[in-house]
């Protein structure tokens, strides 16, 4: 039992500890609200606060073609790319997490390195190497380039939720009568569900947000929306960026709850609660 003394010394640090991540968290989120608030404004520049409220830079955006084609080509690019790093990333991290060979750290570490390595230096590196193989097409070569940037996210998504299903369950399927195959698609796979739609939303989101690497790659008939925003604030600097930004949260923010809402990625893995029907 504790002493009144105690227990209040115990309130008292919970109240500092709630107090202090409110501060944190409303810290890390006021640009983000600054951003939203600006996007809403009636004038002609990024002033806050704004002089007063209006749609008028989402009517903008919806009458610039150049955007909204531009949005479609990373939208693209970031879906075959997070589906091409996940389907990559997934036997990796079964090698990795199960397996037990020779250069497994240096064959992760290798695997890892895009995350690692600065993005002027892949990207002048892929520019080269796509030349010399003569990949000139700019579609293509972004989508390769974006799915090697994605795949150590993708890896590290799949292979902590790996780690936390009990392999048990595996060789239980293999002693029953299945074969690898089918304890991979009827056991693992379902079991994985959390991790390999985390891959998917942390691969889609690096792509689409990629810009360091992308400037290298892009052609005349290639552009993607990041680009594209970069090459607009050579010339003008006015809300619609601010307009922009919001509709990318809002965007990003439905998808995860919809994901959540459809799939239950909250669930604890390896438990097999959120993947018990599909088993």
């Amino acid at each position: 039992m504790r002493s009144p003394t105690s227990r209040r010394h115990f309130v008292a640090a919970g109240r500092l500890l709630i107090a202090y991540n409110a501060l944190a968290y409303a810290f890390l989120l006021a640009p983000i609200a600054v951003v939203i608030v600006l996007s809403f404004t009636s004038g002609n520049s990024l002033t806050f606060p704004p002089p007063g409220l209006s749609l008028r830079w989402f009517r903008y955006l919806a009458g610039r073609d150049e955007f909204l084609s531009a949005a479609i080509v990373s939208a693209q690019i970031a879906a075959l790319s997070a589906v091409a790093a996940t389907a990559l990333a997934i036997p990796a991290a079964i090698a990795l997490v199960r397996g037990r060979f020779p250069l497994r750290t240096a064959i992760e570490t290798v695997l890892m390195s895009p995350a690692i390595l600065p993005g002027i230096v892949t990207g002048v590196a892929l520019l080269q190497y796509f030349t010399l193989i003569g990949l000139v097409r700019s579609f293509p070569r972004l989508v390769i380039a974006h799915a090697m940037l994605c795949l150590p996210y993708a890896l590290r998504s799949i292979g902590a939720c790996l780690r936390g299903i009990d392999p048990s369950l595996e060789e239980a399927s293999r002693t029953l009568g299945a074969g690898s195959w089918r304890t991979f698609r009827r056991i693992l796979l379902p079991l994985l569900k959390p991790g390999v739609i985390a891959a998917l939303i942390f691969s889609f989101v690096t792509s689409f947000d990629n810009v360091v690497v992308s400037i290298y790659l892009i052609g005349g008939d290639t552009v993607t929306l990041p680009i594209r925003i970069f090459t607009y604030l050579e010339w003008q600097f006015d809300p619609s960026i601010a307009a922009i930004s919001t509709v990318f949260v809002v965007v990003t923010i439905a998808v995860v709850v919809v994901v959540e809402w459809m799939t239950g990625i909250a669930a604890e893995p390896g438990t097999g609660r959120s993947t018990a029907r599909s088993i």
